[in-house]
């Protein structure tokens, strides 16, 4: 996974991959988009587009929403996202629905967190990822690991077809530790 944050540039993007790990080709990628900081333009074109093309409507709120997301460093709950476009007048379950739209055309991913409420973060379509998750301030940080093979042979062998996976771990980072 190509993250970096050293030199504060963030790519959200890498070569997306199957759960077997087999490349895939995406109209999001590295090279077709960059890294956030320098194509938001064309991110937040690529987003809406994908969005056209599934038959999705372009609302100049779904629009503010898209934008917000492009703006975070890291996977936000849809309050942030909300407060971030600038959307306080609208309600929470409007930002979940054109949320879910996001998720559905596999531009976002959800990431539960176990209080059972639930960030949200940029991803290649196909693409899905695992995080690191402190239980005291809900930093959540992507994991270079993925158990998509081992799951799939397994449920495999159990008859299953269709098959997913959701895999988060949760701690308290160093930061709340030191704090306790």
């Amino acid at each position: 996974m190509q993250v970096v944050f050293d030199s504060g540039v963030r790519s959200y993007f890498t070569c997306p991959r199957d759960i077997e790990g087999n490349e895939l080709e995406s109209e999001l990628s590295p090279h077709s988009i960059g890294t956030m900081n320098s194509a938001p333009d064309s991110l937040i074109e690529t987003i809406l587009e994908r969005m056209r093309a599934g038959g999705g409507r372009i609302t100049k709120k779904r629009v503010r929403i898209v934008e917000a997301l492009t703006q975070f460093e890291h996977p936000a709950s849809a309050d942030e996202i909300r407060q971030r476009a600038g959307l306080l007048e609208t309600d929470l379950v409007t930002v979940y629905r054109n949320l879910e739209a996001l998720q559905s055309i596999g531009v976002i991913q959800r990431i539960p967190l176990e209080n059972g409420t639930q960030l949200f973060e940029l991803t290649a379509p196909g693409e899905h990822y695992h995080h690191l998750i402190c239980r005291e301030c809900h930093q959540a940080e992507r994991l270079d690991l993925c158990v998509g093979k081992e799951v799939l042979g397994r449920a495999k062998a159990h008859g299953y077809s269709q098959i997913t996976h959701v895999m988060e771990v949760y701690g308290v980072c160093k930061d709340c530790d030191n704090h306790s």
